[in-house]
């Protein structure tokens, strides 16, 4: 009887509010979608007689326009809408800490009413609401922890085209919180790297008793359900800039740090740093590089042979990098190889100050590929400049032998911000491009920065290089092997050329978009998200489903990857997540 009230009460538990006003013709069409109710583990619930239990949000049909208030148009000639839902509240039952349910002295089951703001596209949900008895008061654990449930909807996306959203979600607090990458796991689920500096929302009981910033590792299964989650922090903080995983499940985190208190002490400025895991999240090792300046790594790549390869900066000539050869005068971007057990396999200095590498890759010969961005001369140079930074890639072999390397851009800014390995061998960089001369002339820059992609055959010559552009600032940030080409995410905040079908919601959007395996944008499959403020995604990788997963950060309240909590306070980033469904035939 007491689960019979239960459902009962599920079924029935949205209490709508009309979200109205927002149509661009004057009076909007009202319209309705199907919630599907999951409970915390993302399972659907169901009711006695095993059908899913659903609810109806109802919303408001209203048509897209740009910044400039212009409609925007699919590719029939038709005017693209979505969908605004409002405030909604949803009844959620009381459980104890084992997960019981919890009923009153007259045997009724206990409720709380939580308000929370759906999303436009795609998916969301509540994350740690506190749960209340029906007197109002806050039910604790026996240790006097405030219990928290989690609420999961699903809102069927209005928007044509492919790289819809069918699960999102958010992370932080409001100290500014970003997802910084994305990797799929080799069970079907993706883990992703949160740094955090937020002491309350989901770092409330993470964060401990430390001040500086948290590295947060996060595993999800497939559809989306927390997993396991793992926070690295010290008494001086840790950065988190990129994370790996191997064929065998483990995972590599790397970044750095000035702790005293991670098995080591650090011995300049700042020391980088890697954390190996296990698939099941716990610490296999932690191994530092070092010396008496500073140190740190930005990306890292698994190797076929069990190890990992981290590109960063050091500017230390004593210390783990003693053999770079660096002086007290130059700092370099660095190539250290991991053995599966922590120890350094090989370790290279390439270039020269003001140069940075960004992103590494690794392909099935254990062939290295690091790209970045240089803007040195003279001595230990790599490139003569073209214009003030060019974008750069270097080749390793698996033994660490320097094979070539490639400059890309013109005389003005031009950066490789991700890369990856190439199923027919060699790799595909991308990143933005500010010039139009050189080797960007034929990619005919639109205005401010490009979003570019260039691919290079194993032997470092250019295969083929793309463009997605609008007339501001347009960048990929992250990019990933598909089937059959290659998935890219980034940011813009253009709303013309390439994303005149799109449109801009405000500040910078994040976007995805699918190519084939020459390059060529796949039609409809150029899709931005965001909210009125700035989003951005960080990374991308695909599932073994076919699924995209891309992370990054938003500043936004509204918007189609948002109306989860936490939400941003507008001031400070919160880490967003979604996953994006298999590109379609």
């Amino acid at each position: 009887m007491k689960k019979e009230k239960w459902l009962i009460l599920i079924a029935v538990l949205l209490l709508v509010s009309v979200f109205a006003g927002l149509s661009a013709c004057g009076g909007n069409e009202k319209t309705s979608s199907t919630v599907v109710v999951t409970d915390e583990n993302g399972e659907p619930l169901t009711d006695a007689n095993g059908n899913p239990i659903t609810a109806v949000l109802q919303g408001e049909i209203v048509e897209l326009t740009n910044a400039n208030g212009e409609k925007i148009y699919d590719e029939n000639g038709e005017v693209r809408t979505t969908v605004i839902y409002g405030e909604q509240q949803v009844a959620v039952p009381v459980t104890d800490e084992n997960g019981n349910l919890v009923y009153d002295e007259a045997g009724n089951l206990v409720t709380t009413m939580v308000s929370y703001t759906t999303t436009t596209v795609g998916s969301g949900g509540i994350t740690g609401i506190p749960i209340t008895d029906s007197n109002g008061n806050i039910v604790t654990s026996p240790n006097g922890d405030p219990l928290t449930y989690t609420a999961t909807y699903t809102v069927t996306p209005a928007l044509p085209g492919q790289n819809t959203a069918n699960w999102s979600s958010t992370f932080g607090g409001t100290g500014g919180d970003s997802f910084v990458d994305t990797a799929a796991t080799p069970d079907g689920g993706f883990a992703a790297l949160v740094q955090a500096n937020s002491k309350d929302g989901s770092m409330a009981s993470l964060a401990g008793d430390s001040a500086a910033p948290i590295l947060v590792l996060i595993k999800y299964s497939r559809r989306g359900r927390l997993e396991w989650r793992q926070t690295v922090s010290s008494d001086s903080g840790v950065q988190a800039t990129g994370l790996a995983v191997d064929e065998d499940g483990n995972i590599a985190v790397c970044g750095l740090t000035r702790a005293t208190n991670l098995g080591f002490a650090a011995a300049g400025d700042y020391d980088a740093v890697v954390f190996k895991f296990n698939g099941d999240g716990e610490l296999q090792w932690t191994r530092n590089f070092s010396g008496s300046r500073a140190d740190g790594f930005e990306q890292i790549a698994a190797a076929p042979d069990g190890g990992f390869v981290a590109v960063g900066y050091s500017s230390s000539s004593d210390g783990t990098g003693a053999s770079l050869g660096l002086s007290a005068a130059r700092s370099a971007p660095i190539v250290v190889k991991f053995g599966a057990d922590g120890s350094i396999a090989w370790q290279r200095a390439v270039g020269a100050t003001g140069d940075t590498l960004t992103s590494v890759a690794v392909d099935t010969d254990g062939s290295v590929y690091a790209a970045g961005n240089f803007t040195s001369s003279g001595a230990n140079s790599l490139f003569t400049s073209y214009g003030r930074a060019d974008a750069g890639l270097v080749k390793f072999s698996s033994s660490g032998e320097q094979q070539w390397v490639q400059q890309f851009g013109g005389s003005r800014v031009d950066n490789f911000l991700a890369v990856t390995a190439a199923s027919d061998g060699g790799c595909v960089a991308v990143g933005r491009s500010a010039s139009r001369d050189r080797t960007m002339s034929k990619l005919s820059n639109n205005g401010g920065y490009d979003a570019i992609m260039v691919k290079y055959n194993a032997d470092g010559s250019i295969a083929w290089q793309s463009v997605v552009h609008g007339l501001l600032d347009d960048c990929f940030t992250g990019v990933c092997a598909t089937e059959d080409g290659y998935a890219l995410a980034g940011y813009t905040n253009s709303s013309n050329s390439d994303f005149r079908k799109v449109g801009n919601r405000g500040g910078t959007d994040a976007f995805l978009v699918r190519t084939d395996a020459s390059g060529e944008v796949l039609e409809n499959t150029l899709q931005s998200y965001g909210g009125t403020r700035d989003d951005r995604f960080n990374g991308i990788c695909v599932l073994e489903s076919g699924e995209l997963v891309a992370c990054g950060a938003t500043l936004s309240t509204d918007g189609d990857l948002v109306g989860s909590a936490p939400a941003s306070d507008g001031k400070n980033t919160v880490g967003m997540i979604a996953r994006f469904e298999a590109a379609k035939d």
